[in-house]
């Protein structure tokens, strides 16, 4: 018999193969180019927003791809209509992909993509490969190929059609969609790939046709790659998959071609796998020694493999047609020795030996009568002509159902003297065939024929273990006694107790249980039965929470049972692991609670109904202990388990929905995933609004969506909250949150409503210190000055321990120095720094504290600490306002060295306003000048001169471009520089200085009359 199964999977690692075969040709495809740089329109024409196009397109084509990043996310945030928008998102998209960054890249593509009109200038084609490339480095291969079955008519290019037809493919074949491959592969095939792909698709269509039981379609697509200049493993792969087609289509001679020129380049274990397939078709063939050989070869390469009982039974009819009869004898009587299909027909085979070998029968008749009854239900029981049976109830492997046919016939002889024994024995097969009912009726006869028979004792034992097993507990427990009273030296004494606290643990008497429990744990008690016994005290102690003692007895009853992540998983063995999980947890012991969830919910092997449960705690306590990767992925894998709606989960889930919809809120919470938090903790309240969890799943929502920034649906939502639940266990923070919410739209009479209940009605609260301090801020935002100072006074006075009063202090010096009371800050700010411990809140207080000291004309105190700051502050986000005023302390001292310095350093920080950056562009400027560096002046004003457009400081700039350049040696360049002020209707400083600086100038080039011209105008 030939086998035309495979697992493909098990033979090749298609799925990286593919990856990599797919993304190479994309990746060169769609590596970056440069961007062209349109031309600059005239002055007079000159768009200015697109110097910043300009500016991306030029950072791009430098490969300077954050820039470009920025450049083009600025100018496309301020010019979404611009006509250069579309070229902007595309180059914003392709240096997103010059970086890697594909998750940022693919909205970008996608938006272009869905405008009806692009700019023509931006290939659709192109985006649509990137888009696709995106997609398949992202993991998202399904939607890379929904992407490229809906644009594949509109890719006229020949490399981008096909690459997405080998895209499509490969990923069709991935998920297995065989009819998909076989479509898509004669395009691809059409498109001419290059020898690679064509080997590729070809295989592809090879192996679909073949999982479609198309063997001969097959085999035409598979024998074409032997010819290509390919990779020799798609070869090998062909040749394979032909041997199996081959053998289907019953062409055994190219089947055995086929294995044989795949199998020089396989290694273990497909070239295991291919000696077993060589060997069976060898053996069809009639080459016994081949086969012999390849099928041993298999055997000694694989011991405990699926096939090995197929592979000897094929060795020993090989040997029987080689007439080896002592090989293939002691062969098949191995195997005859076991059970199955293989068996039997080793059983009728060794039978055959002995027929063939010397014709004696007598060794084949003992043969077959021992078959006839191991292999009653066989397929060849025909062949195992002999109709009698001799298998007894004694034997180490009893066969029941043959003994039972062989009793019923018995029975039907009126005659046989032995009836209180067959009736005996009858109900022995039956209960060991589950069949209760009739054993039970076997036994009644019995005890009503034979009431003094000395089987009686046996009779009534088993009469109550059926009524044990049909169900029958009211019946079973007083038959069980009156054994227990006739026949208290019985050997199945124990099992009675034992089968009477399983009846008392079944009808939930707990303590009744426990109390029968001890005489029998002193017994040296042994067999499968009895391992149930340390369950029902574990679970009797769980249900009267005695958590120690349910531990100890769950744990003796799971232990051997349990080990190394291995299994057996034995009847209530999932109970039990539950228990332990509860008891631990109840035990305050959540690391072995978690480790019993973990085996449950990972290893247990089968369904379990205890699974929703589990996961649900195993998420819980995983939270709250810290490990929120663990507590996602236990309550993830539960909503999964839910979608699929499948009995047991879907019994026990519906009331653990709520609980994990809670707890995966909390892990995203902690996680700072406020959007998601809000999702789920809003689910909880969809799901069960009276739950237990559901009170604080309002108030955690309302939270999150605070934490989102989406005040207006927290203010609702919170609002509702302290309506719905007005006796809420945290009612003051929900009012806070209320408040906050409120506060942030600027609200300010609302939420002062809010934070003035919560001081009012909560005063112990640990938020009232917190309330205070919005509420203030709401008089601020009001403009009620004075009631918002008493309020910072208040909580100062009240809550003198408050971590927010450094904070509350700062401020209060913030609004005197807005008033012009620079002294009472610096004092107040001086005091409020001495307490603070909060790095980033110390970092404020001291940033007022030296702009008051610059306010107050105390550069060089002023300088002292704005440079102190950045020294401990390297990464400040006011990094370039310390530095400007560091340089401005400096400028006013006269020490333009360290000023010019920190105008430097400042000009360097990327992210500045515009406002600072014209600033700090023009003290660089002044400061190069007055420290001799003219050249560096004349470059920092040139480009003032470029970025500031519209500043009341561009003539300043103007003449300190003219005057660097003078003074760089460069007195003609500088001559028109200065005209250009002077010629200005405006007659003001820098007029008369040009016309002087002009004059100057002519004297430096010895032109004495035009000099003197200048002076005398001057």
């Amino acid at each position: 018999m030939i086998r035309t199964t495979m697992n493909h999977c098990r033979f090749f690692p298609f799925s990286l193969i593919f990856y990599l075969s797919l993304i190479v040709p994309f990746a060169v495809a769609q590596k970056p180019k440069e961007l062209a740089i349109p031309k600059k329109e005239s002055t007079t024409k000159k768009d200015p927003a697109l110097d910043q196009y300009y500016v991306a397109n030029a950072a791009f084509n430098r490969k300077l791809y954050p820039v470009a990043v920025s450049q083009f996310e600025a100018f496309l945030e301020k010019n979404p209509d611009h006509s250069k928008a579309d070229l902007a998102g595309q180059g914003l998209a392709l240096s997103l992909y010059a970086l890697k960054q594909y998750e940022k890249a693919m909205p970008y593509l996608d938006a272009l993509l869905k405008k009806e009109i692009l700019d023509p200038k931006v290939s659709r084609e192109r985006l649509v490969m990137l888009q696709g490339q995106c997609l398949m480095i992202s993991g998202k291969r399904v939607d890379a190929k929904a992407l490229f079955l809906a644009e594949i008519k509109g890719l006229t290019d020949k490399s981008y059609r096909g690459a997405a037809l080998a895209a499509i493919c490969d990923v069709s074949f991935s998920e297995k969609k065989w009819f998909d491959v076989e479509k898509w592969a004669v395009g691809l095939i059409a498109s001419k790939p290059g020898p690679e792909g064509l080997a590729r698709v070809l295989y592809q269509q090879g192996y679909a046709k073949y999982q479609l039981k198309k063997p001969q379609e097959a085999a035409q697509s598979l024998v074409g790659i032997a010819a290509l200049e390919a990779n020799k493993l798609w070869s090998t792969r062909a040749n394979y998959i032909l041997g199996e087609c081959y053998n289907l289509l019953n062409e055994y001679d190219k089947a055995e071609q086929s294995f044989l020129a795949a199998l020089p380049s396989l290694g273990p274990p497909e070239s295991t796998e291919c000696h077993y397939r060589l060997g069976i078709t060898r053996f069809t063939l009639k080459k016994y020694a081949d086969s012999i050989e390849d099928l041993g070869k298999y055997i000694k390469d694989a011991p405990e493999g699926k096939h090995i009982a197929e592979a000897t039974f094929y060795i020993a009819r090989a040997h029987l047609e080689e007439k080896d009869f002592e090989e293939a004898g002691t062969a098949f009587a191995s195997l005859g020795a076991g059970k199955g299909a293989i068996a039997a027909r080793s059983s009728l085979w060794h039978a055959r030996v002995f027929t063939r070998n010397g014709k004696n029968y007598d060794k084949a008749s003992d043969i077959l009568e021992d078959a006839t009854v191991r292999f009653a239900e066989s397929e060849i029981i025909t062949d195992l002509r002999f109709d009698y049976a001799n298998a007894l109830m004694g034997k180490k492997e009893p066969d029941w159902e043959s003994a039972l046919a062989l009793l019923d016939e018995v029975h039907k002889n009126e005659k046989f003297v032995q009836l209180a024994e067959l009736l005996i024995q009858k109900s022995v097969c039956q209960q060991n065939l589950a069949d209760y009912e009739n054993s039970l009726s076997s036994i009644n006869e019995f005890i009503s024929e034979f009431p003094e028979h000395p089987l009686r004792g046996i009779a009534l034992f088993s009469k109550a273990e059926n009524l044990f097993l049909l169900n029958q507990i009211k019946e079973a427990a007083p038959a069980y006694a009156n054994f227990m009273t006739n026949f208290p030296e019985h050997p199945n004494q124990l099992v009675a107790q034992f089968r009477v606290i399983q009846i008392n643990h079944g009808q939930g008497q707990w303590e009744e249980c426990l109390k029968d429990s001890a005489s029998l744990l002193k017994k040296d008690l042994k067999g499968p039965l009895f391992a149930q016994l340390d369950f029902i005290i574990g679970d009797c102690s769980f249900r009267l929470e005695e958590w120690e003692e349910a531990i100890t007895h769950l744990e003796n009853f799971s232990v051997s049972n349990v080990s190394e992540g291995k299994i057996t998983a034995i009847e209530n063995l999932d109970t039990a692991l539950m228990q332990l999980a509860v008891a631990h947890s109840r035990n305050g012991d959540d690391a072995k609670a978690l480790s019993k969830l973990k085996v449950l919910a990972d290893s247990y092997p089968g369904s379990t109904p205890h699974l929703p449960l589990a996961l649900a705690e195993q998420g819980r306590i995983a939270f709250e202990s810290g490990d929120f990767k663990a507590a996602r992925t236990a309550l993830e894998r539960f909503l999964e388990e839910d979608k699929k709606m499948l009995k047991p989960f879907s019994d026990g889930a519906q009331v653990q929905r709520p609980r994990v919809m809670y707890y995966l809120g909390w892990v995203d919470s902690s996680e700072a995933k406020y959007d998601s938090a809000a999702a789920n903790f809003g689910k909880v309240l969809d799901l069960d609004v009276k739950h237990p969890l559901a009170s604080d799943a309002a108030l955690q929502r309302g939270v999150s969506l605070v934490n989102v920034g989406d005040f207006k649906s927290s203010s609702k939502h919170l609002l509702d909250v302290i309506e719905n639940y007005p006796k809420h266990a945290k009612l003051a923070r929900v009012i806070y949150y209320a408040g906050i919410s409120l506060a942030r739209q600027n609200q300010w009479d609302s939420a002062a409503l809010q934070f003035s209940s919560l001081i009012e009605n909560h005063p112990g609260s640990d938020f009232t210190d917190r309330a205070l301090y919005e509420l203030a801020w709401c008089n601020r935002g009001s403009e009620k000055i004075e009631e918002a100072v008493e309020l910072y006074q208040k909580l100062l006075k009240e809550h003198p321990k408050s971590s927010l009063v450094a904070k509350v202090q700062s401020e209060l010096a913030e609004m005197n120095l807005k008033g012009g009371n620079i002294g009472e800050v610096i004092t107040q700010l001086t005091d409020a720094l001495e307490g603070v411990k909060n790095e980033n809140l110390r970092a404020d207080i001291r940033y007022q504290l030296a702009s008051a000291h610059l306010k107050a004309a105390d550069y060089k105190i002023a300088a002292v600490q704005f440079e102190e700051m950045l020294k401990d502050y390297p990464e400040s986000k006011l990094l370039d306002r310390i530095l400007f005023n560091a340089g401005e302390c400096r400028l006013k001292l006269g020490e333009m060295g360290p000023a010019n310095l920190h105008f430097t350093t400042a000009s360097g920080v990327e992210g500045s306003s515009e406002a600072l950056s014209e600033s700090v562009m023009m003290r660089l400027g002044e400061t190069q000048a007055a420290t001799g560096k003219h050249s560096e002046a004349k470059i920092t004003y040139a480009a003032f001169l470029e970025s500031f457009k519209e500043s009341r400081w561009r003539r300043n700039a103007s003449f300190g471009l003219a005057y660097a350049t003078d003074l760089s040696g460069n007195s003609a360049d500088a001559i028109p520089l200065y005209k250009a002020l002077v010629s200005s209707d405006n007659v003001d400083l820098w007029t008369v200085r040009s016309r002087y600086q002009v004059g100057l100038c002519y004297l430096n080039l010895k032109k004495y009359e035009e000099a003197l011209i200048e002076f005398v105008n001057l």
